[in-house]
This record gives C-alpha cells, sequence and structure tokens, in this order.
C-alpha cells in the first residue's frame, strides 16, 4: 500500500474570538480571519481497505460445504452415541447436551443434495432430542 504525503491537515475555521460575531459592515482580515477551505476529496485507501476486508469475512462456498459436512459427520456420531447408550439400557443427560450442540450452527451450503442429507439429520437429531426429553422426563 502506498502512502502519500498530501495537503496538510489544517483547521476547517478560523479560531473565533470570545466577542462573538463581527459588527455590521465589518470583514475581519489578517491572521485571525476565518480561513477558506477546500471540499474534501474521498479517501480512496479507506475505501479500498474496507473492500479487502469485506472479501476476507465472506465465506467461500467451499469453506461453508466442508465446515457444514462435518457438522453432518459429528450429528452423526452423536446419534450413533445415542442408539449405544440405549441399547446398553441407558440415556444419559449428556447425550441431551451434544443433540442440541450438533443442531446448532446450521446453514446452507449451496449444493442441494448436501443441503437435503443435512435438513433430514436435523430433523432426526430434533426427533431424538424430544424422544430423550420424554425419557428422562418420566425417569
Amino acid at each position: 500500500m502506498k502512502i502519500e504525503s498530501g495537503r496538510g491537515v489544517g483547521p476547517s475555521t478560523g479560531a473565533k474570538r470570545a466577542g462573538g460575531t463581527a459588527a455590521p459592515g465589518f470583514a475581519p482580515s489578517g491572521p485571525d480571519a476565518p480561513q477558506k477551505t477546500a471540499a474534501s476529496t474521498g479517501v480512496s485507501g479507506v475505501t479500498a481497505l474496507d473492500a479487502i476486508l469485506a472479501l476476507q469475512v465472506e465465506d467461500q462456498p467451499g469453506g461453508r460445504r466442508a465446515r457444514q459436512a462435518r457438522r453432518g459427520r459429528e450429528a452423526l456420531d452423536v446419534l450413533e452415541k445415542l442408539e449405544r447408550a440405549l441399547v446398553m439400557g441407558h440415556a444419559p443427560a449428556s447425550i441431551r447436551a451434544e443433540l442440541d450442540h450438533a443442531q446448532r450452527g446450521a446453514e446452507e451450503t449451496g449444493e442441494q443434495g448436501l443441503d437435503e442429507v443435512l435438513r433430514e439429520i436435523d430433523i432426526r437429531l430434533a426427533v431424538e432430542a424430544a424422544k430423550l426429553d420424554r425419557m428422562l422426563g418420566a425417569a
């Protein structure tokens, strides 16, 4: 990034006297007179920096896809853990928190097939969470 030295920054108006405004027909001149300033121009460096930061913040579709695929795998692992616990005859409440955590962070990837599978996984998570709530509430 190139930094150029431009005009110096000065006051937009001159210093005002404590006495208030000048008498009618009197225009002050000299060092205490208000100075005219040119209209300021836009700062292109700031706009370029904003654009770069916006591009960095914007999520790439590949990153979103990978993140959602990882979330789907983790959700399936939690469902498998719940299945094993139920087969063994117990349903720990800690799995309920894992089910909630697995549902967080859902977002569209733009890939229709993956999005449909992830929605079905989310539905299964919600169903199993409700069944677990009912089971833990009844016990």
